[in-house]
C-alpha cells in the first residue's frame, strides 16, 4: 500500500489528469490540455521533497488503466555503468527498452502501441560481436524482454527462454562466417533479416525499411542501413549521439502514429511516462534527445507521450526557457506554451516541490491514539520544515509510539524497523556510510574554512573518507543540492543563527544529532568538546570579527559562565547593534550530548539560578538569563512560552538603561524580540547607524 499524498495534488489530481485525458480514479474522460504539442513536466526539489511519492501516487492511479512506462534514471546510469559490456550500450538505449516494456502491453479499452520503427532498431543496436559472450548474454536478454512485452512470442518460455531461443537462431544464421570481414556486421545482418522475417512482414516491413532509408545516406535498403546504426552505435562518440536521436526520433513517431486521427477526435487517453532521477547524466540526456525532437518544426503529427520527471534542483541554468509555475498554479491550468519555437527547454513546465504545510503534519498525526503534547506539531515543522519524507517518518514514528512522546525526543523515537528515527532519515538521504561518517563532525563548521580545521585533523582519520576529505563532502552537498542557498562566509561579519558548512537546516540538524551520537562513543580527540575545542581555536586564529563563534563554541560544550563573562565585557564596549547580532548566533550553538550535560536552560532564564552570583552585577546576571532563554529556545522542540518571551522582553528593555549608547537600539529589540521568538522568525538585526538621531521627545 502506497504512503497517502500530501500537498500534492495539484498534479496528482490537477494537470496530469488533464494531460492525460483521464481522471485518476475512475474511467472518465476529461478536458485533455495542450491538443498538440505537450510539455515535459519537471517536478523540481531536494532529496525527499516527495517527487518519488508523486511518480508512486501516478503509478498507481493510472497502471493498467492507460499505457504506462516508468524508469528510475539513476538506477539505469548505475547499471550502466557497471554492468556487462557496458562500453557496448548506453542509457538512453536501456531508457527506450524499459519504457517500451512498459507501454507495449495491452490495456483493456486502448489500442496496443507497435514500435514498428524502434524494435528493428533496438534490436539492430543490440547485436554483438561474434565470441563476446558478455554482449550476447545483454542481447539474449534484452530481446527476449522485448518480444514478451511487444506481445510478439506466444511462447510461455518466458523473456529469458524466448531471448535464448532468439539469439541461438540467429547464430544458425551464421553458417558462413566470411560472408563480412567485420566481426559485428554478419551477426547485425543476421538479426535484422530474423526481425523482419518474423515480425514485420508486408506493408509494416516496407514502411519501416523506407524510414530507415530515409534516414541513411545514399540507396542502401533498409538491412544495410540498420547495419551501418549497430556498426556506428559500438563505434561510439559522435556515432552514437547521431544512433541515439536516431532511435527516440523512432520512439515518438511510433507513438505519433499510435495516436493518430480517430484517437484524437475520440480523445482517447495519451500514453504516460514516469521519469526518475532526470538530474542524473542518463536522465538528462534522454530528456534533452526528447526535447530536441520536439523542437523540430514537422508536418506530421506530434507525439502523444505524457512525460512526468522528477530532478534534484531547480533546472533553472539548464533548461533557460522552460516555464515555471507554483503547484497551487497547477490546479486548473497548466500555463505552459511553447514561447521560444527553436528552443529545446521552451518544451519544459518545471514546478518546484514546495515543503508541506503545518496543516499537513496535523494530518499526518490524526491517527494518533493518545493525546499529544500542545506543541508536537509546531516542534515537528520546526525541526523538518515541511520536508516530506522527514515529516512523514516522524508522525507515522509518533502515531506508532506506546509511551508520550517529548518533543526532544523526537529523533531518537523507533521506527519500523525499530531503529532510532534520526538515524534511519540520515541513511535514506546520505545513503553512504562513509560520508555520513565524515559529515557528522563537519556539520559542526559554519564555513568551509573552519570544515577544513576539522577534515585534516587526525581526529577524522579513521572515520572519514580516506585522500578525499573536504572537497569530496563539499562537492557532494553541491551535487545533491544540499548546499543551495548556503551563506557566504564574511570576514569580520557575525553570522546568521543559521549559518553552517551544511547549509540546509534539516539535514543538518540530522547531522549533528548522529555528530552528538557518535561522539559520546568516540575515543579522545573526537568527542564533543575535542571537535568544538577545535573550532574554537580556529575561530581565535582569525582574530578580530570572529568573537561570536569562538564564544558559540565554548558554549556548546556547555561551559557558559565564560560565555556570559564575555558577553558582558563586550555589552560595555561594543555598539549595541554588533552585539544583538552576535548574541543570537551564539545562542545557537548546539548543545552537548546528554549523557554528558544537564539542561537547565529554562530555569536559568527565569532567574533559579541568580543566588549562585551573588558577586555579580547586575548587568551579569541580567545578560546570563537572557542567554539561556535565547539558547533554550533556539531549539526546535522548545514551546516559546509566554513568560520566557516576556522575560527576554524585560531583560533587553533593562539592560538597554545601562547600555553607554544603545538605549534606543535595545528598547526596540524589548519590543520586538519576544514577538519573533514567539513566532519562529529571525531577530530583527540592527545596522551601524540605527537610532542615531534624535530620541522622541528630544527633538
Amino acid at each position: 500500500m502506497r504512503t497517502p499524498l500530501y500537498a500534492r495534488d495539484a498534479i496528482s489530481r490537477g494537470l496530469v489528469p488533464r494531460l492525460v485525458g483521464m481522471a485518476p480514479d475512475r474511467r472518465e474522460l476529461v478536458p485533455q490540455e495542450h491538443r498538440d504539442d505537450l510539455p515535459v513536466t519537471l517536478l523540481c526539489g531536494s532529496h525527499g521533497m516527495g517527487g518519488t511519492a508523486v511518480l508512486d501516487a501516478l503509478d498507481d492511479s493510472y497502471r493498467g488503466r492507460i499505457p504506462l512506462g516508468r524508469v528510475d534514471a539513476a538506477q539505469v546510469e548505475r547499471a550502466h555503468r557497471s554492468g556487462p559490456a557496458a562500453a557496448n550500450t548506453s542509457a538512453v538505449v536501456e531508457i527506450l527498452e524499459q519504457l517500451v516494456c512498459g507501454l507495449a502491453p495491452a490495456v483493456p479499452g486502448a489500442a496496443r502501441l507497435r514500435f514498428s520503427r524502434l524494435l528493428p532498431g533496438l534490436f539492430a543496436v543490440s547485436s554483438w560481436h561474434r565470441g563476446d559472450q558478455e554482449q550476447q548474454a545483454l542481447a539474449r536478454n534484452r530481446i527476449g524482454r522485448l518480444l514478451v512485452a511487444c506481445g510478439l512470442t506466444k511462447a510461455a518460455g518466458g523473456a529469458e527462454g524466448e531471448g535464448t531461443d532468439w539469439t541461438y537462431d540467429v547464430s544458425e544464421r551464421l553458417a558462413d562466417p566470411d560472408r563480412r570481414q567485420h566481426d559485428l556486421a554478419p551477426v547485425t545482418e543476421a538479426v535484422v533479416q530474423q526481425y523482419f522475417g518474423r515480425h514485420a512482414r508486408g506493408r509494416a516491413e516496407k514502411s519501416v525499411q523506407r524510414w530507415y532509408r530515409s534516414r541513411s545516406s545514399g540507396s542502401e535498403d533498409a538491412v544495410d542501413a540498420l547495419i551501418r546504426l549497430s556498426l556506428r552505435f559500438h563505434q561510439g562518440g559522435d556515432f552514437r549521439d547521431a544512433v541515439e536521436r536516431t532511435l527516440t526520433a523512432a520512439f515518438l513517431e511510433d507513438l505519433a502514429d499510435a495516436y493518430g486521427r480517430w484517437q484524437r477526435v475520440n480523445r482517447a487517453p495519451r500514453p504516460l511516462a514516469l521519469i526518475d532521477n532526470a538530474h542524473t547524466a542518463a536522465g538528462r540526456r534522454f530528456v534533452g534527445l526528447l526535447l530536441d525532437h520536439r523542437s523540430v518544426p514537422g508536418p506530421g503529427a506530434r507525439d502523444p507521450l505524457v512525460v512526468v520527471a522528477t530532478r534534484l534542483g531547480s533546472g533553472e541554468a539548464l533548461y533557460p526557457d522552460a516555464t515555471v509555475r507554483d503547484l497551487p498554479a497547477l490546479i486548473h491550468e497548466s500555463g505552459w506554451a511553447r514561447t521560444v519555437a527553436s528552443s529545446p527547454s521552451a518544451g519544459v513546465l518545471t514546478a518546484a516541490l514546495s515543503p508541506l504545510g503545518r496543516g499537513d503534519l496535523l494530518l499526518m498525526l490524526d491517527e494518533a491514539r493518545g493525546p499529544l503534547p500542545r506543541h508536537l506539531p509546531s516542534a515537528l515543522y520546526s525541526l523538518t520544515r515541511g520536508h516530506p519524507q522527514g515529516s512523514r517518518v516522524l508522525c507515522e514514528a509518533v502515531v506508532r509510539a506506546q509511551d508520550p512522546v517529548a518533543p526532544e525526543s523526537l529523533l531518537d523515537l523507533p521506527v519500523a524497523e525499530g531503529r532510532p528515527a534520526g538515524e534511519v532519515l540520515l541513511e535514506r538521504l546520505v545513503p553512504q556510510p562513509q560520508l555520513r561518517a565524515h559529515l557528522a563532525p563537519l556539520s559542526l563548521a559554519r564555513d568551509r574554512a573552519a570544515a577544513q580545521v576539522l577534515t585534516t585533523a587526525a581526529v577524522l582519520a579513521d572515520g572519514g573518507l580516506p585522500g578525499a576529505g573536504l572537497p569530496t563532502a563539499a562537492r557532494y552537498l553541491v551535487e545533491e543540492h544540499w548546499a543551495d542557498g548556503a551563506p557566504e562566509a564574511v570576514d569580520g561579519e557575525a553570522p546568521g543563527p543559521d549559518a553552517g558548512f551544511v547549509a540546509d537546516p534539516f539535514l543538518r540538524a540530522l547531522l549533528v544529532h548522529e555528530a552528538r551520537r557518535t561522539c559520546a562513543e568516540a575515543g579522545p580527540g573526537r568527542r564533543w568538546a575535542d571537535l568544538h575545542g577545535l573550532l574554537r581555536q580556529h575561530h581565535e586564529e582569525r582574530g578580530a570579527g570572529h568573537e561570536p563563534d569562538v564564544l558559540r563554541h565554548e558554549l556548546a560544550i556547555g561551559d557558559a559562565e565564560p560565555v556570559v563573562g564575555k558577553l558582558t565585557d563586550y555589552f560595555g564596549s561594543w555598539p549595541a547593534g554588533r552585539w544583538l547580532e552576535a548574541l543570537p548566533h551564539v545562542a545557537s550553538a548546539p548543545h552537548p550530548p546528554r549523557s554528558e550535560w544537564a539542561d537547565h536552560r529554562a530555569e536559568i532564564a527565569r532567574g533559579a539560578h541568580d543566588h549562585l552570583y551573588e558577586d555579580a552585577d547586575d548587568i551579569h546576571r541580567s545578560v546570563n538569563r537572557l542567554l539561556h532563554a535565547l539558547w533554550y529556545l533556539s531549539e526546535t522542540y522548545a514551546e516559546p512560552m509566554d513568560d520566557l518571551c516576556e522575560d527576554i522582553g524585560a531583560e533587553l528593555a533593562f539592560l538597554s538603561m545601562r547600555h553607554p549608547s544603545g538605549r534606543v537600539v535595545l528598547n526596540e529589540a524589548a519590543r520586538s524580540w519576544p514577538a519573533a521568538v514567539r513566532e519562529r522568525r529571525p531577530w530583527p538585526t540592527y545596522g551601524p547607524d540605527y537610532g542615531r538621531g534624535p530620541l522622541r521627545g528630544e527633538e
